[in-house]
């Protein structure tokens, strides 16, 4: 096979040094293990969530040049002073992961609207802000990259949490109008989505309390994943490999990772 000349095959596997990335909903789960992995493949990382004390202890844990900021992911206003202060402190931004999300029960025809209406400010209008900012920085440079966190709750019904998997179904749709609209504007940026199952997080623990009526968590494990829970830092591998320049071939992607329990 003809090898490519831009001499990646002489580099590091993953090398982002000289980038600078932000990561949302940092504080812990997978933003957290994500800001770890971009950190240390040597990106600047700007670590981002609402959560003031947990973003700056996960700041202070990576350590070196990382970054910490705290804001709601919803505001607008807070998104456009990041957007200046990443400008005045960096001059660029090259990556971004939208992992701040928030999961919660509803049903269609019997939902709470004040429900409906934080999920989808959170799981998606804080991912098309997220995007914007990093837009402004992105168009102007060429290029970037770009992963949203999707969920594999978005590729089927869910009778006891509908606005979620609806959102993050959402996500995934914005996510590859993006990257249609960039590739077609000549940019060398990439936005994907990541589908994850269930993880090991306090999201999934707040699943076993929700379907608590099917069992113990080993029960509601059986239901929901084909042997056990993915890892944080699982997710955050496939992220990482999906800003670094070997995935300089995929774009508009929706990557499901769990265990092939969607297959």
């Amino acid at each position: 096979m003809a090898s490519g000349d831009d001499g990646l095959m002489s580099l590091p596997w993953i090398d982002l040094a000289d980038r600078v990335a932000v990561v949302t909903g940092a504080a812990a789960g997978i933003g957290r293990a994500t800001a770890f992995a971009l950190a240390e493949a040597g990106a600047t990382v700007i670590v981002v969530d609402r959560d003031g004390s947990g973003v700056q202890v996960t700041a202070e844990a990576i350590g070196g040049t990382a970054e910490a900021r705290a804001f709601d992911v919803t505001d607008a206003h807070a998104w456009g002073d990041m957007g200046d202060w990443i400008e005045s402190r960096f001059g660029r931004l090259d990556i971004l992961v939208n992992s701040a999300g928030v999961s919660l029960t509803d049903r269609v025809g019997d939902s709470d609207l004040d429900v409906y209406r934080r999920t989808f400010a959170i799981n998606v209008e804080g991912s098309l802000l997220g995007m914007a900012t990093a837009l402004r920085f992105m168009r102007e440079a060429g290029k970037g990259a770009i992963v949203n966190l999707s969920s594999a709750a978005s590729l089927k019904g869910n009778p006891i949490m509908a606005s979620y998997g609806a959102s993050k179904a959402a996500v995934a749709h914005y996510t590859r109008s993006a990257a249609l609209e960039v590739a077609r504007a000549g940019h060398d940026i990439r936005v994907n989505a990541v589908h994850p199952g269930l993880i090991d997080t306090a999201m999934a623990q707040d699943l076993y309390t929700i379907m608590a009526k099917a069992g113990p968590p080993e029960a509601v494990m059986k239901m929901v994943t084909t042997g056990r829970p993915g890892r944080a830092e699982e997710i955050a591998d496939l992220i990482l490999y999906l800003a670094s320049d070997r995935a300089s071939f995929i774009s508009g992607a929706s990557i499901v990772a769990d265990r092939a329990q969607s297959a």
